[in-house]
């Protein structure tokens, strides 16, 4: 991951009245959506008290941008941008404890896949979205929809300090996400069809291509796992992942849900049913449970929310959720 010198523009607007929440839009301008409407909040907010938006130009200035947002008291952080932006934003709130009081985060959907921001906050239309954000705050209601998450923590057994997100995966899944950047994402498909094509091709390569998956050992809570040749490995918090596959565990406890599937077309073949229903639970070939931690350990590519890195065998990560942030979630009114 490259680090680009802090390059940051703030909007403020100045209050007449008393002092409200004040609210802290950090926007990407290198996500997917705002590299074509760089400009598409700034209409919405410009009367807005206490509203300062702050510009970053790429993942070295988010720690920068957050900082200005503590310094002026911020109660909110609203965060225009995709997956790896919301996940650099949870590293410096829980990585570098840069506020006194953690404020609440609000997730707009201006990336590629958005799984985070559709989980837990705002997914869907983001001109609507900071619409009703910026609704609740006026009738004194924005913080009455606050849910908090467990955040995952990867450690990779060094001294720095971890990566943070939602959903970590390994396996052919990398893949996967390796060719939707090369050859589909450039479409410009809905995104939809993207992670269907995505899919359909992960579900090609396990069927066809088995002998190419790596070896991988596992470990929940430090204790009993498994080993071998896997097809997909993952330990999320979320709920619902792409395109509504949803994990249905029935055995463990904590908050990660840990899901493997291993390589080969018997394990393929019996998790399609699951995969048409969308309701992933354990059966042949395949794990699905709750865990506190799991330790994994492997030679390849892992992505944490579509942003890659290494992993090597000798340092196996570990993966925790210990730690929760508070993240806004105001249901849509549907129109009667």
């Amino acid at each position: 991951m490259t680090r680009s010198p802090a390059t940051i523009t703030a909007i403020t607007s100045t209050p007449d009245g008393p002092r409200s929440l004040v609210i802290a839009i950090i926007t990407n301008l290198g996500s997917t959506q705002n590299r074509a409407q760089k400009n598409w909040i700034d209409s919405h907010v410009a009367d807005e008290p206490d509203v300062t938006q702050i510009y970053t130009s790429g993942p070295g200035d988010i720690h920068a941008a957050l900082s200005q947002a503590a310094a002026i008291k911020s109660d909110v952080i609203v965060v225009n941008g995709g997956d790896g932006t919301a996940d650099l934003v949870f590293g410096a709130l829980l990585n570098h404890k840069l506020f006194a009081i953690i404020p609440a985060v609000a997730l707009l959907s201006a990336g590629k896949t958005n799984m985070t921001a559709a989980a837990w906050s705002f997914g869907g239309d983001k001109v609507a979205a900071i619409k009703r954000i910026l609704a609740a705050r006026r009738d004194g209601t924005l913080l009455d929809h606050v849910t908090h998450r467990p955040i995952l923590a990867v450690a990779a057994g060094n001294d720095r300090p971890p990566l943070r997100g939602a959903f970590m995966g390994a396996a052919d899944v990398v893949d996967g996400i390796l060719f939707c950047r090369k050859h589909i994402y450039p479409m410009k498909l809905p995104n939809a069809l993207s992670h269907s094509l995505a899919i359909g091709l992960l579900l090609w390569r396990g069927l066809f291509a088995g002998a190419m998956a790596k070896p991988m050992e596992m470990r929940w809570n430090e204790g009993a796992g498994e080993n071998g040749a896997f097809f997909f490995v993952s330990a999320t918090t979320l709920d619902e992942l792409v395109v509504g596959l949803s994990p249905q565990p029935d055995n463990g406890d904590g908050p990660l849900h840990y899901l493997s599937l291993r390589a080969g077309p018997g394990a393929l073949f019996a998790a399609m049913p699951k995969l048409i229903t969308k309701k992933l639970t354990q059966g042949l070939g395949r794990v699905v449970r709750r865990t506190n931690t799991v330790t994994l350990s492997f030679d390849g590519a892992y992505t944490l929310d579509g942003e890659l890195f290494e992993a090597t065998r000798a340092h196996p990560l570990t993966v925790s959720a210990n730690d929760t942030l508070p993240f806004i979630q105001i249901p849509r009114v549907e129109p009667i």
